[in-house]
């Protein structure tokens, strides 16, 4: 974490104590301070963790924002959008971006966040 989101983050532990944390996206939690620190430091220890996450996290929402893409619209995408080679390069640099993002996809669907057929990728 940088020193200026560190900074920010104790700052902000200092003058908040929510009891409760809506997020975009997830369930309710309760103990927000705690868990959003959990959460830094787990990004903080594991950084090719948080890199993967990354990566599904933008491929997510291009899905929310297409909803679906032919396989090829949705190739091109992903080898047209910068981010993710320089993400490739510096944690994953001995696969292709092609195979990352093929697990990566399949990691989403897993998960119940994207569908593939034959007709393309979609969101779920």
């Amino acid at each position: 974490m940088s020193s200026s989101h560190r900074a920010f983050f104790v700052l902000g532990a200092g003058q908040l104590s929510p009891c409760q944390v809506i997020p975009g996206h997830g369930g309710v939690f309760t103990d927000a301070l705690h868990t959003a620190r959990r959460r830094l430091s787990g990004l903080e220890r594991d950084p090719v963790k948080h890199a993967r996450h990354a990566m599904k996290v933008l491929m997510k929402f291009k899905l929310l924002e297409l909803h679906a893409a032919s396989h090829a619209e949705w190739d091109r995408w992903l080898a047209g959008t910068p981010y993710f080679e320089l993400i490739r390069a510096r944690f994953f640099a001995d696969e292709s971006l092609e195979a990352l993002t093929t697990d990566l996809l399949a990691e989403l669907i897993t998960a119940g966040a994207a569908q593939s057929d034959a007709s393309g990728v979609h969101n779920a």
